[in-house]
């Protein structure tokens, strides 16, 4: 998809032009209200935010809702909806609004969670114009986009297709593109390392695990480190603990933490950020064969401690566990990791906000300011050290599991064993990395959710 700003609609010869109506107002663009009026006076317009309004023409007119205060978030889904509404269309301007963000929105509303259907829909989008922009902002839009929609193909392949060597070579494939240094860790250099429980969760299945090292060099001389940390189950039954089989197929998801760590760190490269910052993956297949680990096993980590296996559905932390580990190793200074972790997320906070938790709070508060700034939605829960009683393990250092209550805060509280004294942030996606229902600006499937904020916390590093 192309982007171009031009200063005024004179000279554009477009399929669509898409007017934004504010939420409640009774006039539009000026421009516009010719067309407008008539609309007013039947109550078609004004709308609310992403309904959209078409009238028939040469070129059509899209009028399209967005929120009174106008902010970024709004006119990325309006761009989102107007490309998906108008999927025929090869050419469309935005008579005005955020260039990044209809940037953004125009390539995020392309993406078509389709590609396995013999007739799957796909946008005929070719080429935007927005209106009054300049082109960098346009071009930054495009960039973290693509970025975002690279995760969400990936998170969407079903799992039959991506076992953790399929999704290593993707990854280098990547890697390449954007000029990133990558090391892949083969199952014999994860044993040389003493992983124990990234391998007890692999053992049960065929395909062995991975760990991916991605990294963008760009300020040799920093000390700093900023490092994301991704959980990467390709698949998850649940091991011996096996998962209900109503909604499992959607399990092909539970690499999105990945998927999204690496998807921030290709837009880095391609912004040519100035700071050094790394990502890394652990890849496993949970899967119940006759080597899986059981519950009652202990097994022991990277990092020396030991844990006594509760459930082998709490899988997704135990390979964090050792990614954290080898981050530190490799000189991580700050540490953020995501993960679709817990169903407990969800109950607490639905498919409306990430979780947040962390050990220091002026970096949380870093996090949740990025965050703010792209229109992410996230929520802090607390860290009190009681929620540390309800891992302990009377046979192991710890267990891996606290049983039904607090559930998102004792995963975290797990993963903060293995943190030591670093600035860390965890983030669990899993109520919000996958869009259970479709809305006008987003289909079902993944929806790509945290890499604007991982890209914007990193760029601030950059301007230390």
């Amino acid at each position: 998809m192309r982007f171009e700003s031009k200063n005024n609609l004179d000279s554009v010869e477009v399929d669509v032009i898409a007017v934004g109506v504010p939420e409640g107002s009774t006039e539009c663009d000026p421009r516009f209200m010719n067309i407008a009026e008539s609309l007013y006076k039947a109550g078609d317009l004004p709308l609310k935010p992403s309904e959209t309004c078409i009238v028939p023409g040469t070129p059509k007119t899209v009028f399209v809702g967005i929120s009174k205060s106008g902010d970024a978030e709004t006119w990325r889904r309006a761009a989102s909806t107007v490309v998906r509404r108008a999927r025929k269309a090869r050419k469309i301007a935005f008579a005005a609004g955020d260039a990044r963000a209809i940037a953004e929105g125009a390539v995020i509303g392309a993406f078509s969670v389709e590609q396995y259907k013999t007739n799957g829909s796909k946008t005929a989008v070719e080429e935007v114009i927005v209106v009054g922009s300049e082109t960098a902002p346009l071009e930054q839009g495009r960039l973290l986009a693509e970025s975002i929609n690279w995760a969400r193909q990936l998170i969407n392949e079903p799992s039959n297709n991506k076992p953790p060597r399929v999704i290593a070579d993707r990854a280098a494939e990547m890697a390449k593109s954007v000029g990133l240094e990558i090391d892949v860790l083969d199952e014999t250099r994860i044993r040389e390392l003493k992983m124990g429980a990234l391998l007890g969760v692999s053992q049960g299945s065929d395909e062995p695990p991975r760990l991916l090292v991605l990294k963008h060099n760009g300020k040799r001389e920093s000390k700093s480190l900023l490092t994301f940390v991704g959980k990467g189950v390709t698949f998850d039954t649940g091991g011996i603990s096996l998962k209900p089989a109503d909604g499992m197929e959607k399990m092909k998801y539970d690499m999105a933490g990945g998927a999204t760590a690496m998807a921030a760190l290709r837009t880095l490269a391609l912004f040519r950020a100035p700071l050094n910052c790394m990502v890394v993956v652990p890849l496993v297949e949970n899967m119940p064969g006759g080597r899986a680990q059981r519950p009652g096993d202990v097994v022991r980590a990277m990092s020396g401690k030991t844990i006594e296996i509760i459930n082998t559905d709490a899988e997704g932390r135990l390979i964090l566990a050792d990614a954290l580990a080898y981050a530190i190793q490799l000189g991580a200074t700050h540490l953020v990791d995501l993960a679709t972790l817990t169903g407990a997320v969800r109950v607490a906070l639905g498919s409306i906000r990430v979780g947040v938790l962390g050990n220091q709070q002026p970096f949380i508060d870093r996090l949740l300011k990025a965050a703010e700034r792209t229109g992410e939605r996230m929520w802090q829960l607390p860290m009190d050290d009681d929620y540390r009683e309800m891992i302990k393990s009377s046979v192991a250092d710890v267990a891996n599991s606290g049983g039904r209550f607090a559930g998102t805060i004792t995963a975290a509280k797990f993963l903060e064993e293995f943190v030591g004294n670093l600035p860390w942030v965890h983030l669990d996606i899993a109520g919000t990395a996958w869009n259970d229902e479709e809305k006008p600006y987003l289909p079902k499937g993944p929806s790509g959710v945290a890499v604007r904020t991982l890209v914007e916390l990193a760029l601030g590093f950059s301007q230390e």
